[in-house]
């Protein structure tokens, strides 16, 4: 099935501004801004002792609304954010390509969690090198494999695969769109382009409220990334919800 454009943009923004859809971007913007607080609050442990060798000085302009934080600490909390923020995105693409609009279903953010935890996480790293040693060679090839295994994660968080059959099926499922979904997703960067200026105007005073309008705007665009995504894997799958989102021959998907 090909991929109509428009009409993936129009339901990643309708299911972005939906009830469910803010919701998850209320709670990714919680969880990055605390990350990034505690970061910073690591940056001013750091900077008030002569750890490294070139110690770089604390932005005065954050300093006063940061509490130092001790690196250990600092990495264990942002280790346990790190998982909710796995949580959190597996959740997203689960509720997105269901036709869930209203309620965040806790199933889909607590049943079969750790398997795919685990291969969202390797699968990220292994998807961010493979795409990155093929922009090295004239580009277009990591572009091109940007392309096509750009639904690995919706396969591994919804059809329970694992990072290298998530990476086949999206393979094989993109498959004759390559050109439609190269589009798409420069549409999609264009646009998170632009929030981000409109809304980084508001951070431009500098300091904590830079932090959290920069935190903000990640949010506001990664749930809207993650709708379209999903949008344009139903698309291809011609499905709905998590039951019936099919591949010709194969079934089973995420928790009812």
């Amino acid at each position: 099935m090909a991929i109509n454009i428009e009409s993936a943009l129009r339901t990643g923004f309708s299911r972005t501004v939906a009830r469910n859809g803010l919701l998850l971007a209320a709670i990714l913007f919680v969880v990055s801004a605390v990350n990034a607080i505690v970061g910073l609050g690591i940056a001013r442990w750091v900077s008030a002792r002569d750890i490294l060798p070139v110690n770089a000085p604390f932005p005065p302009e954050v300093g006063a609304a940061i509490f130092a934080v001790p690196p250990v600490l600092g990495g264990f909390v942002s280790l346990a954010l790190g998982i909710v923020t796995i949580v959190l995105t597996i959740g997203a693409i689960r509720t997105f390509v269901s036709d869930e609009t209203e309620r965040l279903p806790s199933a889909y953010f607590t049943e079969n969690m750790v398997i795919p935890g685990l291969n969202f996480f390797v699968g990220t790293i292994v998807f961010a090198i493979v795409v990155a040693i093929g922009l090295v060679f004239l580009v277009v090839p990591g572009i091109f494999l940007l392309v096509t295994l750009a639904f690995w994660a919706v396969f591994v968080a919804v059809d329970d695969r694992n990072l290298i059959k998530g990476m086949q099926k999206s393979w094989a499922l993109t498959r004759g769109s390559r050109f439609q979904l190269f589009l798409l997703g420069l549409a999609v960067v264009l646009i998170n382009i632009l929030v981000s200026v409109v809304f980084g105007i508001g951070g431009l005073t500098g300091g904590l409220a830079e932090v959290l309008v920069t935190e903000f705007t990640g949010a506001v665009t990664t749930i809207f990334s993650l709708a379209t995504l999903a949008a344009a894997y139903n698309q291809l799958t011609a499905g709905g919800s998590p039951e019936n989102t099919v591949q010709a021959e194969e079934s089973g998907h995420a928790p009812a």
